[in-house]
């Protein structure tokens, strides 16, 4: 029996991309009935592995990235609840307990359960106040229908086989009026020019529009109540209400499947063009190599810079990278060290590897080493562009 589509339960899927380094044997498929891009087959419970930091579909298993997102949810949280009262919250996939802590200083009566599968950072939320600690899988966890005011979930419902009965579940464990805060990847990341790392990665099995994944928000019983921010193509934040009935919606979306197409085309066409520029981008810092150089940022963009750039680490002064440094120690033979040996260091050039933080590593390195020119990743690919159309 073929897979069905998990948002409009049609027939309708069809391979559309195949992930470099794919560990699980996934490939990409779009629904042309309804545009939701998902990876077949949905194996959600595979043995977990150990850290790859890798820049291809293997990636994952490093548990730090929800951090970046904590502010972000507490902002959009505050702008639809009074977080002074005394409610009850879930915190799914708590993670190293990031919104965990930050949620429990900004709503000083609230109760919390954590939830978090993973043995290796569970205990990150086992000793917090007002907090129950459950050691489960979302959909393993049984909990009391209508005992929360509000659901957080942050990264996580990409990862399911099944994620729009989990919306649904957040529905039935909300009470009437409840808020979900759910955050997501956003497939948009797609239109970048600068792309050189597999986004679709095994961890991850749905890929999500705005469209298609509020859709299956509302499809589970929720009004919408604020919208992702346009600006973000990183990451999808709906902010929903549960509604006291859920009626069926028509899902069609014949315009979502060709948007969705084409993003798939661009991704592909430009990752191809960028991977083939990274040699020069390579032989460009290996040139700068005599004045020092610091590379900042030690994950994806880096690897893909060595893997498919050729680029020898052992040209750099320094690699730094201050929220891998805790987790891994070294890539591809070189310790990673923490800013601070910025400032005891010689180097007369720093290229930031980074896209989302880019001006928030110049702004320290600019105070860690003032006489250090600064280079952007950015920068580097499109100046490798000019020389290999010259």
């Amino acid at each position: 029996m073929s897979e069905l589509c998990e948002l409009c339960s049609t027939d309708s899927l069809k391979p559309v991309y195949k992930p470099e380094g794919s560990t699980r044997n996934l490939n990409v498929h779009l629904c042309a009935h309804c545009g939701l891009v998902q990876s077949l087959p949905r194996i959600d419970r595979a043995p977990r592995a150990s850290a790859a930091v890798s820049s291809g579909a293997n990636w994952g298993n490093v548990r730090y990235g929800k951090g970046f997102r904590t502010k972000a949810a507490l902002d959009a949280l505050a702008r639809h609840a009074d977080l002074s009262k005394e409610f009850a919250a879930l915190d799914v996939g708590s993670n190293r307990g990031s919104f965990a802590k930050a949620f429990l200083a900004t709503a000083p009566n609230a109760q919390l359960v954590a939830l978090e599968p993973d043995e290796r950072v569970v205990q990150s939320c086992a000793d917090l106040p007002r907090t129950e600690l459950i050691a489960s899988r979302i959909e393993d966890a049984a909990l009391e229908t209508g005992r929360f005011d509000i659901v957080h979930s942050c990264h996580t419902i990409e990862h399911l086989a099944h994620p729009a009965r989990v919306l649904a579940d957040h529905a039935r464990v909300l009470k009437d009026g409840g808020l979900l805060v759910l955050d997501a990847p956003n497939i948009a990341f797609l239109g970048n020019d600068d792309i050189v790392e597999e986004w679709f990665i095994d961890k991850h099995l749905y890929h999500f529009s705005q469209g298609t994944l509020a859709r299956m928000i509302e499809e589970a019983g929720f009004e919408i109540v604020e919208q992702p921010d346009a600006r973000d193509r990183s990451n999808l934040l709906f902010v929903a209400r549960k509604k006291a009935f859920a009626a069926p919606l028509a899902v069609t979306g014949g315009a979502e499947a060709d948007a969705a197409e084409k993003l798939i085309a661009h991704y592909i066409a430009t990752r191809a063009r960028n991977l083939m520029a990274l040699t020069a981008v390579a032989a460009e810092i290996a040139r700068l190599a005599p004045q020092g150089v610091a590379l900042w940022g030690a994950g994806r963009l880096f690897d893909s810079l060595v893997v498919h750039g050729n680029f020898d680490p052992r040209a750099l002064s320094l690699l730094i990278d201050t929220h891998l440094k805790p987790l891994v120690g070294e890539r591809h033979g070189c310790a990673l060290a923490s800013p601070d040996a910025l400032a005891e260091s010689d180097a007369g050039v720093v290229i930031v590897m980074s896209r989302d933080f880019a001006r928030e590593i110049e702004a320290e390195a600019k105070t860690l080493a003032p006489h250090a020119e600064i280079l952007f990743y950015s920068d580097l690919l499109t100046r490798a562009h000019t020389r290999l159309a010259a």
